[in-house]
């Protein structure tokens, strides 16, 4: 068993927690997820919300916003919101 450093994000859902290293193993594992062939409908729009090593909370609707928040965040960009 691995000892999650203190600095981690800490990803929690209805099934439980996840813990990630870095802000780029976040974007990783968000954009693979959100971009899955095939994902069931419920996973893709489950509330989710996110712990950063800064103490910040934040809750996402969906992976894809998660996804999109990992992004900017692990290239240190301002996040634009595209109006739809």
């Amino acid at each position: 068993m691995v000892v999650v450093p203190e600095n981690a994000y800490v990803l929690t859902d209805d099934a439980g927690e996840i813990y990630l290293c870095n802000a780029r193993c976040l974007c990783l594992w968000s954009l693979t997820l959100a971009t899955k062939p095939g994902l069931a409908e419920e996973l893709k729009t489950q509330s989710l919300k996110l712990n950063t090593p800064q103490l910040e909370e934040f809750q996402f609707d969906s992976i894809v916003e998660l996804a999109r928040w990992a992004s900017a965040n692990a290239l240190q960009m301002p996040l634009v919101r595209i109006s739809q």
